[in-house]
């Protein structure tokens, strides 16, 4: 391995993305990271050294040479995606403008997103030490690049259909009064995270993605859609309890640090399973089972900008922003409303989608 290729700092959770969840001052953008396995341990840090590995998408060619072809077509993937990123969320400056965007979008903001969301998916060092769990061989020094190689062959193979996938699902955009916070695996599939049949599991379950402190896309799987109410576009408002248990989702998910806003802090109600190991979580399908159940927001209806920044009083008994432990135990009933039905018909949809007769 060149000493060139240990010398980048490869971020596999873009800096744009991050921005959303921070503070600026000047060219520098503040968040809080804290520890997975351990919340209290939290500190500030720019974006730029956070979900960072280094040399993390150096490959190699046939002939052993090596290359950083994978970082720069993720690059140009968030140079697509951030105008994209900006059409949902940074329409309208007055505190009464709508704080969601008109829905649903174009085709070409959609497009964009789908990609991003589907490189996101694959590119996590989640997903790289799954792939690595699963493989029969173990990288040593002369095969220095057989991790990365194998993870980006794996993004070049899969990326194009799961955006399909993606841009066809129904799209919901959310706001949530109660904060809401991200990780260094920011897109979920919830309950199919670590399948090895990830198209499927991208096609069959809802995929949930923060996108600043109060906003979010969930696009709603076959589960989620008894009727045909769910397979349209929509726009959708989070009940403080759906937050609180997404927010949890996250912090399982995250393989070391989850982050937020400084002026945005979701963690008072934050009660995170105990963490296992990465190689026993990912090999006993650890990750917590949820299933959303909500309304969508009615024709017309949005939600001022104001509520971005100004949060509702939390002693107040009219906010949305309140939450006590009675709240978060209805909820956890609430998420976990069908789910047995819902992985036995995951089951048998996995078992069509791989019978000889199917096609991918």
């Amino acid at each position: 391995m060149t000493a060139e290729s240990t010398s980048t700092r490869d971020h596999h959770v873009p800096r744009m993305y991050l921005k959303r969840f921070a503070i600026s001052k000047g060219a520098r953008h503040q968040l809080v990271a804290a520890e997975v396995r351990d919340l209290e341990r939290r500190f500030k840090s720019d974006v730029k050294n956070v979900a960072v590995e280094n040399g993390f998408y150096w490959g190699s060619d046939h002939n052993g040479v090596p290359h950083h072809e994978m970082e720069k077509y993720l690059g140009e993937l968030e140079g697509v995606a951030t105008p994209a990123f900006r059409r949902v969320l940074d329409r309208g400056s007055r505190p009464t403008d709508d704080a969601l965007p008109p829905w649903p979008p174009s085709n070409e903001t959609r497009r964009a997103l789908s990609w991003w969301i589907a490189a996101q998916i694959l590119r996590s060092f989640r997903q790289r030490a799954r792939l690595n769990l699963r493989s029969d061989s173990t990288p040593d020094p002369p095969q220095a690049f057989q991790s990365a190689n194998r993870h980006n062959a794996y993004i070049q193979e899969l990326i194009e259909p799961l955006a399909s996938i993606i841009f066809h699902r129904p799209w919901g955009v959310g706001f949530s009064d109660y904060c809401l916070l991200t990780g260094d695996v920011p897109v979920l599939v919830l309950n199919g995270q670590d399948h090895d049949e990830q198209l499927i599991a991208v096609e069959y379950w809802d995929i949930y993605l923060p996108l600043d402190p109060h906003r979010c896309l969930y696009l709603p799987g076959i589960p989620n859609r008894p009727t045909r109410a769910f397979d349209a576009d929509h726009r959708l408002k989070l009940h403080p309890g759906h937050a609180i248990a997404l927010n949890n989702a996250v912090a399982d998910t995250a393989v070391k640090h989850i982050f937020f806003h400084p002026d945005h802090d979701p963690t008072p109600h934050l009660s995170p399973r105990q963490r296992q190991s990465l190689e026993v979580e990912l090999s006993t399908d650890w990750i917590p089972r949820y299933l959303v159940r909500y309304e969508q927001l009615a024709h017309g209806c949005g939600v001022e900008r104001k509520w971005l920044v100004a949060h509702p009083s939390p002693a107040d008994p009219g906010s949305d922003h309140r939450a006590d432990d009675a709240e978060v135990v209805d909820s956890a009933r609430i998420l976990s409303a069908h789910l047995d039905q819902s992985v036995a018909g995951f089951a048998e949809h996995e078992s069509t989608r791989n019978s000889p007769s199917a096609h991918r």
